[in-house]
């Protein structure tokens, strides 16, 4: 039940009622509750006329407006007693009704007439919302009558609500909210039904249950009036259209009964039933256009409810009779059917209850997430369902021939494309070594030959797959660090672990281990196994790999704490396109390719695969590789130093640095802190910032930290994503620490959605930008976040300036600067008349290091340490000299200084006037 927005005195009877406004909260007032009708059945009378009728109290709060052709009167009198607000509206919650008009009494005893509904057009509305609404000028102290005259053949439920502004704007905004929500999750599912029914899904089940969510999803927008509207601007039609799209759901439901029911099962008269609706409903559209009466729409609505119950009886006789049932369609099916079902029920008077639009809501959403759930089984049922309905077509059809010809056609397509990728990668892998050659110094273009050539190695791997049905795949053997080329893989992983939350652990026995070994095939492997290993593990899952080594061999184990695989499947996981089905239907990717490619690398390697699983356990697989020379003596062996693989220790960019510890404690320019796991995009970014900034790194979030804390940088640039500590919280404790929450942050970030970029922000965040980033707007952004800064550090210097003359008290400090400097300035007066107060007692006092004290104070208020203790005595010197408060020299030992000549010298400096001619001055 809704909370009322005001609290209510009602006071006489009928219609001498009032109800007095006399505080606000969040909610509208429902006048439904308080409200008198009159049914006039002529549908006849003035207004005049109805004046002087009888009202009755409404029965009840969202009472039931009947199917009928008569007019229905509603009265109510407001008071404003207390409230200054003036401006009120009316609302009637439900956006189906034909025709309204609202009457409100003016100071001069007459009635102002405003018009709404479906049948009213919409440009001559006097209101944007869904639901006729009405605005109504009822100053303090006034009281007013308003009359609502309803006529609607389509019956409805409803109440009557009142607004203040406030709560109406907020109420706007909310509807308009959780419309769009609503609307993008059917415009989605609609949209991704429709595209699959079209170009993959092609079973005839699929299509017919797509024909009926399309139905269902007009009849949604139809209920909301939104699809007429869309449609054409003809108020009439428009409302024609909405009650005809779910009208016509029981065609729906009937087409979908035939596919997912044993329909030929059925007694005779049931499937003549079944044809007799589908006539029946689309007869009495045809009647509902010739005459739009409420005795028509009444009838359609009762044919729905029995179509509907007509769905629940054959699925109970189903179910008694134990027909085949797919389960993965009939539970969203039944879900949906009952989500209006329970509408229509309380439409017709036949329930009363408030609960029912809750119950409405939930199956309405749970039918949604509930196909959503179940899509992927259905899509994988229908691929498996296509696959062996191929495979039987192929087997009756000399089924070696045309297996023979299949692969020659994949052999050729593989071959053909990757001849096609490599021309244009052959073109830019030359220029590139070029510009190289011609441009030395230029940092960037050894990263961008690094992922030329990794693109170039995945183009290759295209090829391997038609060599390796083809029996042509050889081994290219190398002799080199085995071991520093699974970690370099192994690590790869980190970020996608990271991301989903997962433990990774990876080890070996060894970390210099030479080998022979195919890095190509070796990467497949590792790659394709560990990917089947997070693909398998649920978020905050864990994830091993182990590696030992002994003279001859090497010995992988990959473990996963996943769904498992069932006994009965282990024989068939390395055969070509079958796929674990998880009981709980995730939609996992993949083609059912990756072991079988694993299996057979290992063969040609000489290898062994094995797999030991328990179902909610997790799998193991097991490889074991022989890397001795002796086993490959008949094949070619290169030796290798370096790895091809990405190494950031080997293809490092070559970038100068400046000095950083322990002159960096000294330096006083600007200082720039990169934040970036990345190796490739951390010096990157120093390319661009690297002739302004000293720029200073690390490569996760807690050295970040630590160093945000050391050296107190003018600015700081991270990822989010990092391995111990990733920038979101980086940025949480830089934000909410003293020592450093001046810093500006600008978070770089892949993750580009709003939910994340509202997180970083209101973390504390000053910039986030997207990855890939411009290099022209991450500079514009750094040089605008550093001119925000300046003009702060003006504005709190002449702060400082004011607190430490007195000419004005420090106010309660509202972020951790402020609170800073508060404090700072506390500890300054509290020793002003301690000539031994130095840098070190106010730093330790201040519990921040001498170094952090200074970039602090610079950055807050351009300041020195030195220099603010110094300002913050003259100052102070300077208002008691202005107020008499002492000579010359009493003052100045009064502000801590021993020395008259200093005195007089920083005086002059600081204020511009030598002591002596200040106070003349004044």
């Amino acid at each position: 039940m809704r909370l009322l927005l005001f609290s209510l005195l009602i006071c006489g009877l009928a219609n001498g009622q009032s109800i007095q406004l006399t505080a606000t909260t969040k909610q509208p007032v429902i006048l439904t509750e308080n409200a008198f009708f009159f049914k006039d059945s002529t549908s006849a009378l003035r207004f005049s006329e109805a004046q002087k009728q009888k009202f009755l109290p409404v029965p009840q709060s969202n009472f039931l407006l009947p199917f009928s052709d008569n007019t229905y009167w509603y009265i109510c009198n407001l008071t404003n007693t207390i409230s200054t607000n003036e401006t009120w509206y009316i609302q009637w919650e439900n956006p189906v009704v034909e025709l309204i008009t609202c009457y409100v009494e003016q100071p001069d005893g007459t009635f102002s007439e405003d018009k709404g509904g479906t049948f009213i057009p919409k440009n001559e509305r006097n209101y944007t919302t869904r639901d006729p609404t009405f605005r109504i000028n009822l100053p303090a102290g006034q009281t007013k009558k308003v009359y609502l005259k309803v006529k609607s053949q389509r019956g409805h439920r409803v109440d009557i609500l009142l607004f203040d502004e406030k709560t109406y704007q907020a109420n706007r905004v909310s509807n308009a909210s959780t419309n769009s929500f609503f609307n993008g999750l059917v415009s989605l599912r609609l949209f991704y039904i429709l595209l699959l029914a079209a170009f993959a899904v092609k079973e005839i089940t699929f299509r017919y249950y797509s024909l009926m969510l399309l139905l269902r999803s007009l009849s949604y927008w139809g209920l909301k009036t939104s699809l007429g509207n869309f449609l054409t601007s003809n108020a009439y039609l428009a409302t024609l259209l909405n009650f005809s799209s779910y009208h016509l759901l029981p065609i729906g439901y009937m087409l979908v009964i035939k596919v997912l029911l044993p329909f030929q099962r059925f007694p005779g008269y049931v499937r003549h039933l079944v044809h007799a609706i589908m006539g029946v409903d689309v007869l009495l559209l045809v009647f509902i256009w010739l005459d739009y009466s409420w005795y028509w729409l009444q009838a359609s609505t009762y044919l729905v409810i029995c179509s509907q119950l007509l769905v629940f009886g054959l699925y109970v006789f189903s179910v008694k009779k134990k027909y085949a049932i797919d389960w993965y369609y009939s539970v969203p099916f039944l879900l949906g059917i009952m989500s209006y079902f329970f509408l229509l029920l309380s439409q017709a008077g036949l329930l009363n209850a408030l609960w029912v639009f809750e119950v409405a809501n939930f199956f309405f959403i749970s039918e949604i997430f509930v196909f959503g759930l179940f899509l992927g089984k259905i899509i994988l049922s229908s691929q498996q369902a296509e696959a062996a309905s191929q495979r039987e077509v192929v087997f009756n059809q000399a089924q070696t021939h045309k297996l023979k010809e299949l692969d020659a056609l994949k052999s050729n397509f593989f071959a053909n494309i990757s001849h096609e990728f490599r021309t244009p990668i052959t073109l830019l892998i030359g220029p590139l070594a070029d510009l190289r050659s011609k441009y030395p110094q230029e940092k960037m273009i050894p990263a961008m030959q690094r992922n030329l050539k990794r693109l170039h190695v995945l183009i290759n791997q295209l090829l391997d797959l038609s060599k390796l049905e083809a029996g042509k795949l050889q081994p290219q053997l190398i002799q080199s660090n085995i071991a520093a080329y699974l970690q370099q893989l192994f690590a790869s992983f980190e970020s996608l672990a990271q991301s989903r939350a997962i433990i990774f652990n990876h080890e070996q026995s060894e970390y210099h281990k030479i080998g022979c070994f195919d890095e190509d095939k070796l990467d497949k492997i590792v790659t394709n196994l560990l990917s089947n290993a997070f693909k398998y593990t649920p978020d905050n899952g864990r994830v091993e790999v182990r590696a030992d080594y002994t003279d001859t061999h090497l010995l992988l184990k990959i473990q996963d704490y996943g769904i498992g695989i069932e006994a009965e499947r282990l024989p068939y996981i390395f055969d070509r396109f079958y796929q674990i089905e998880p009981k709980d239907a995730r939609q996992l990717e993949g083609s059912g390719i990756g072991l079988s490619l694993v299996n057979e690398l290992v063969d040609v390697m000489k290898g062994q695969i094995w797999v030991n699983s328990e179902p909610g356990a997790g799998s193991t697989f097991t490889v074991k590789l022989p890397i001795d020379q002796a086993t490959w003596a008949e094949f070619a062996i290169q030796t290798k130093t370096s790895p091809t693989f990405y190494d950031p220790g080997a293809y490092e960019l070559t970038v100068p640095t400046k000095p950083v510890d322990p002159i960096l404690n000294e330096y006083d320019g600007q200082i720039l802190l990169v934040v970036e796991d990345n190796p490739d995009l951390r010096a990157y970014i120093r390319t661009i910032f690297d002739e302004t900034f000293l720029v200073i790194e690390a490569v996760d979030g807690l050295e970040g930290l630590s160093k945000a804390f050391e050296y107190s940088p003018d600015i700081v640039i991270s990822d989010v994503m990092m391995p111990i500590m990733d920038g979101f919280d980086m940025c949480r404790k830089i934000k909410t620490d003293a020592r450093s929450s001046h810093i500006p942050v600008v978070l770089l970030t892949a993750k580009a959605s709003l939910k994340d970029r509202l997180e970083g922000l209101e973390l504390g965040a000053d910039d986030y930008l997207e990855k890939p980033f411009s290099k022209a707007e991450l500079q514009v952004r750094v040089r605008n976040l550093l001119k925000i800064r300046a003009e702060l550090r003006e504005k709190y210097s002449i702060q400082v300036a004011n607190y430490g003359s007195r000419q004005e008290a420090i106010p309660e400090p509202v972020g951790p600067d402020e609170l800073f400097l508060k404090e700072a300035i506390r500890v300054v007066e509290a020793h002003m008349h301690d000539s031994k107060f130095k840098v070190d007692q106010f730093c330790e006092l201040m519990q921040v290091s001498r170094t952090n004290m200074h970039r602090k104070l610079k950055a807050l208020a351009n300041q020195s340490t030195t220099e603010f203790i110094r300002n913050m005595r003259l100052y102070r010197a300077a208002t008691l000299l202005k107020n008499r408060e002492g000579s010359i020299s009493e003052v100045a030992y009064k502000v801590g200084f021993e020395s008259l000549s200093y005195f007089s010298r920083s005086f002059q400096e600081q204020i511009g006037y030598s002591p002596t001619e200040w106070v003349a001055k004044h």
